[in-house]
């Protein structure tokens, strides 16, 4: 008998009104791979489909509130419970959800982030940040409310960085390899089969778990504009034997 495995999609998809043919789609794409959790960034509630169970991040990142938008969602085949759309005070808000669900592996504690990249509030929405600093202050907090989990553990989403480093500063890479990397096995790491390309959304996960795939999920579409500037990832994982 095969062993069980837990089928992981994420996506930044750029804010694709769910009623547009980007989003229809995206959705195809999605589903194609059958998924039974999916991590969206920069989504609109309704993007998912209704069978099924979402939770979100709060609507206040700090820009202007547009009804529907979410930094985060997370959708499950199976009912989420211990939900928490804050994670560390220290955090900037609206970016970060976690929950616990039951899966083809077990039960899992899900953590949906979408870090903010680095000009996050610098020329847009407060205009009160030096570059890479909002980015640095939700890992600072992002790391404090990782640093306890003893249970099996995901973190899924938008980390805004290359894995390995190929553009941040050596200290913003830093603070993700302290909040994640030095915790968590990070199989979305290097080029992505078979884009070819380095990835800045990514599936983490703690060490009673191993990848079994991680695939590219392709943003483009022949002759038309891509779908998203960002590319999908199918990530299979499975339970190590000894959990």
């Amino acid at each position: 008998m095969t062993d069980p495995a837990l089928s992981i999609v994420v996506w930044n998809v750029e804010w694709q009104l769910p009623r547009s043919r980007s989003a229809d789609e995206l959705r195809r794409r999605i589903y194609a791979v059958n998924p039974d959790i999916i991590c969206l960034t920069e989504a609109y509630i309704g993007f998912l489909p209704d069978f099924g169970h979402v939770v979100a991040s709060s609507p206040d990142y700090g820009y202007p509130i547009k009804e529907g938008r979410r930094k985060v969602l997370l959708w499950s085949r199976e009912p989420w419970r211990d939900f928490d759309a804050t994670g560390d005070d220290g955090m900037p808000q609206g970016r970060f959800v976690s929950a616990r669900t039951g899966t083809p592996i077990g039960e899992i504690d899900f953590v949906g982030v979408c870090i903010p990249w680095a000009a996050a509030h610098v020329s847009t929405g407060r205009k009160d940040r030096q570059r890479w600093e909002d980015h640095l202050q939700y890992l600072t907090g992002l790391n404090r409310m990782l640093s306890d989990r003893d249970r099996r553990t995901i973190v899924a989403g938008d980390f805004n960085q290359r894995i390995p480093r190929r553009d941040a500063p050596h200290l913003v890479y830093e603070a993700l390899s302290s909040a994640i990397m030095d915790r968590f096995a990070v199989p979305t790491k290097g080029q992505i089969a078979p884009l070819g390309e380095l990835a800045i959304d990514h599936v983490a996960h703690s060490s009673d778990l191993v990848s079994l795939s991680v695939t590219g999920l392709s943003n483009l579409l022949e002759g038309k504009p891509r779908l998203t500037d960002h590319f999908g990832l199918h990530v299979n994982l499975l339970a190590t034997p000894s959990s």
